[in-house]
């Protein structure tokens, strides 16, 4: 029996935000906190207290992150599978792959096999599709037309029809 030893190789690495971030003026929060305080009030006219305090929750932390910037972290595509975010995914844990774009950034998407997290986000920042599709194809499906989940198309219905800046 021979045994084999396989070296990590890496293929790609890039750096980029962890998040999108555009900053808000003023108006987007007054927008934002005032339809907030109105749905809370109805809440609590309604004696639905929690979804009052989920509701002030999610105030709060479209807030906090509206007004600090993220880090910048390293994404690192290997021979083995991703690193990113201060985890290891092999390419047993991975689906498929594509490209989007989020508040003007493109954005790796790639669909994980696990239930948490189902789906990686990462930000390209100057690294080229065609260089993260070379690295990626060997390994999974690319799909030309991008997944939307419920979540998100409830999401875009919604901001659609209130903006809030």
């Amino acid at each position: 029996m021979v045994e084999q030893h396989f070296e990590e190789e890496t293929l790609l690495e890039w750096e980029s935000p962890e998040r999108v971030y555009t900053t808000r003026s003023r108006t987007y929060f007054r927008n934002l906190f005032t339809l907030l305080a109105i749905l809370v009030g109805v809440a609590i006219f309604f004696k639905e207290f929690l979804l009052a305090g989920v509701l002030g929750a999610l105030g709060f932390v479209k807030w906090a992150l509206g007004t600090n910037p993220p880090k910048v972290l390293k994404h690192v595509i290997t021979n083995m599978g991703i690193k990113t975010h201060g985890h290891e995914y092999g390419w047993d844990q991975l689906k498929d792959f594509w490209f989007g774009e989020i508040g003007g950034q493109s954005v790796l998407h790639i669909d994980t096999k696990n239930l948490y997290p189902g789906r990686l986000y990462l930000l390209m920042g100057k690294v080229s599709k065609g260089d993260i599709s070379e690295a990626l194809s060997k390994h999974l499906s690319f799909l030309r037309k991008p997944k939307k989940d419920p979540l998100e198309k409830i999401f875009s219905r919604v901001s659609r029809r209130f903006p809030l800046e």
